[in-house]
């Protein structure tokens, strides 16, 4: 099988792991990396055994050495990268959020639609075996008609850092507005709600907002950046799901390995995996390898569309701007 030429656009932590899952496949090469600091391309290019670096996001996205791009740069710089690559007519896979601004998220959709190459937005908990399966309890009507979804989403503070993830709702309830919208079919009609500014004046790192769906369906965005580091594991999140017929709950990390001794209380969650024995077995693996295989077969990526991935990014911004602010 001839291999597929990978190029990563942003070196930070998960672009790190977007790093290891792409090695971790036999018919794929990455072929070049990029960052905005030279020192830092190098760096992971000399650890994965890459032969080229940028540090332009242009030049990058339309090198003649790639055929896949993965865009793991900050949100507001996912524009610069996406959209020269789709006009090259590159495979784009980029994070979530799509984008910072509805703006920059149609122009890729846009630049998608125009484009001989794949692209897809990486909402990773669609690939989660769980929300997956509560997606097709309630599509059989396992439920009955829904009433209420209730989720939480609470994220370690040090991730809080300046110029990175700073919008609690863009950043991180984002996750559920997309599950929620995806689960009903709906969209968002009312939404109401406070932010809490503790750690910055600038972001606020607590969010609660009480949403009316277009179908009638009433959800709860709780997310946060005030989990403590000693706690295990990288996300603390839930989901509540009820129904006229019925109701599930979903909790992640999954707590299917705990270890006690007499200095530490820990569970293990896979999906934060970085191991090569396990880390293509987590969503980010299957997301990752799911794009790939839609890219050999020519397909277009069904698990999530871009207008979809726009209208979370829309959702999610309008319901930041209906959230009142609360300050020490």
């Amino acid at each position: 099988m001839k291999k597929l030429r990978v190029g990563v656009a942003g070196l930070g932590d998960f672009g790190l792991l977007h790093m290891k899952v792409f090695s971790q496949i036999p018919y794929v090469e990455i072929t070049r990396v990029c960052s905005r600091t030279a020192s830092r391309a190098r760096e992971v290019a000399d650890q994965f055994g890459v032969p080229a670096i940028s540090t332009d996001y242009a030049d990058f996205a339309q090198a003649d050495d790639v055929d896949v791009i993965s865009v793991v740069t900050l949100g507001k710089d996912h524009r610069a990268v996406v959209v020269p690559a789709l006009q090259a007519g590159k495979h784009v896979l980029v994070e979530k959020p799509m984008a910072d601004t509805v703006e920059d998220a149609r122009a890729m959709a846009t630049a998608a639609q125009r484009s001989s190459g794949k692209f897809m937005v990486a909402h990773i908990c669609r690939f989660m075996p769980q929300y997956y399966r509560a997606k097709e309890l309630v599509t059989q009507g396992r439920l009955g008609h829904l009433s209420m979804i209730q989720t939480f989403r609470n994220n370690h503070y040090t991730a809080l850092s300046p110029d990175r993830k700073n919008n609690t709702m863009r950043e991180t309830a984002i996750h559920d507005i997309d599950l929620a919208l995806w689960i009903t079919g709906s969209d968002v009609a009312e939404a109401h709600g406070f932010k809490r500014y503790n750690q910055s004046d600038k972001e606020a790192d607590s969010c609660l907002a009480v949403v009316k769906l277009a179908n009638g369906t009433l959800c709860s965005f709780a997310a946060s950046w005030l989990r403590r580091d000693a706690m295990p594991a990288d996300v603390d999140a839930m989901m509540k799901i009820m129904g006229t017929q019925g109701e599930l709950e979903i909790r992640m990390p999954p707590q299917n390995m705990v270890f006690i001794d007499d200095h530490e209380h820990s569970h293990f969650n896979p999906e934060v995996a970085s191991s090569p024995a396990m880390i293509r077995q987590t969503a980010l693996g299957c997301e990752i390898e799911y794009f790939l295989t839609c890219v050999l077969n020519d397909k277009v990526p069904e698990m999530i569309s871009a207008d979809e991935a726009v209208k979370a990014v829309d959702a999610a911004i309008r319901i930041d701007a209906c959230c009142q602010e609360v300050r020490p």
